[in-house]
């Protein structure tokens, strides 16, 4: 599903809305595109734009190294964003 072309757009269009930088520390190199709702429970929204954010892959790293893939929720960022901001 990853390698799609579908996949590849929904993350370009998540990394252009969000400006080309990590939402959470700013940095605007070795950016990924997160869901919100997990990708891998929530099917009907993998492509969606409004379920994705950009990280970096440090924070990207941090935040799954604390809710792994399982518990990716507006309520997990939330927590997240709030204990890490920079």
């Amino acid at each position: 599903m990853r390698n799609t072309k579908e996949y590849k757009d929904w993350v370009k269009e998540v990394k252009e809305r969000d400006g080309e930088r990590c939402v959470l520390c700013g940095a605007d190199q070795h950016l990924e595109a997160h869901h919100v709702f997990s990708f891998k429970n929530c099917v009907s929204l993998r492509l969606d734009p409004d379920n994705g954010i950009v990280l970096c892959k440090w924070c990207h790293k941090k935040y799954h190294a604390f809710y792994n893939l399982e518990n990716t929720s507006p309520h997990t960022l939330l927590k997240f964003f709030k204990a890490f901001r920079f």
